[in-house]
């Protein structure tokens, strides 16, 4: 059990390593990762996929003779027309169905917790100076950043302005999610892999490896030709 343990930490710290080795540039290592990885996940959702199906939705509609199974499994096999030119027409009606139910959930989520509760939160008049501050703050934010996702007019300079300053809202949003992704415990606890025992093995090997491999590149990059000066007539 411990060999197959030590293993298992010795694989995944390669592949930490081997995906790490894109930052210098793309090489067979990270193409093979990655085919691998997108291999397996692809495998891995679409049996779940099938499964749910068989069971969900097959099963259901076939042997116990649910209606509403039986809906849903017409119209996933309907989607199956946009393969035939004459009757791909009939995709279009689950495909209409899908976004206009998907829409609507989306927007009945989306209203209450992003637009109204904000707008409840946010109140321009706060019990202290710093409240009242971070009101001003809130709202030239959620202002700017709605008018940079407005596209149905040309920007004029305060128009403009005000979608820039929406970006830099949006940038230091990205930047404190990113962070936070990074600092948080699965990004940490990979890390780990790499910093103890055996994955620190693994480490050292990829530097090395990495080193020669950029020492290799550019002695096999050709030097440029020095051009000599043409003698004068």
């Amino acid at each position: 059990m411990a060999m197959i343990d030590t293993a298992g930490t010795l694989v995944f710290a390669a592949v930490i390593f081997m995906i790490w080795t894109v930052l210098y540039k793309e090489n067979p290592l990270y193409k093979i990762i990655s085919n691998i990885s997108v291999g397996l996940a692809l495998a891995f959702w679409l049996k779940g996929g099938l499964d749910s199906i068989a069971k969900d939705v097959v099963s259901p509609a076939i042997f116990q003779a649910n209606v509403a199974r039986m809906v849903v499994l017409a119209l996933g096999l309907m989607m199956f027309f946009r393969y035939y030119k004459q009757f791909s027409f009939i995709s279009k009606w689950p495909i209409a169905i899908l976004s206009g139910v998907g829409t609507a959930i989306a927007v009945k989520g989306a209203i209450p917790s992003m637009i109204l509760s904000q707008i409840k939160s946010g109140n321009f008049a706060g019990p202290d100076l710093y409240t009242n501050l971070m009101n001003i703050v809130l709202w030239v934010g959620i202002i700017s950043t709605l008018v940079y996702f407005i596209f149905s007019f040309q920007r004029g300079r305060v128009t403009g302005t005000i979608s820039r300053i929406g970006q830099v809202y949006m940038m230091i949003s990205f930047g404190v999610v990113f962070g936070q992704s990074i600092y948080g415990s699965s990004v940490m606890v990979q890390m780990t892999y790499l910093l103890n025992y055996p994955g620190y093995y693994v480490t050292i090997i990829g530097i090395l490896g990495l080193i020669a491999w950029v020492l290799y590149s550019r002695s096999r990059t050709p030097k440029p030709a020095v051009e000599t000066p043409k003698e004068q007539n």
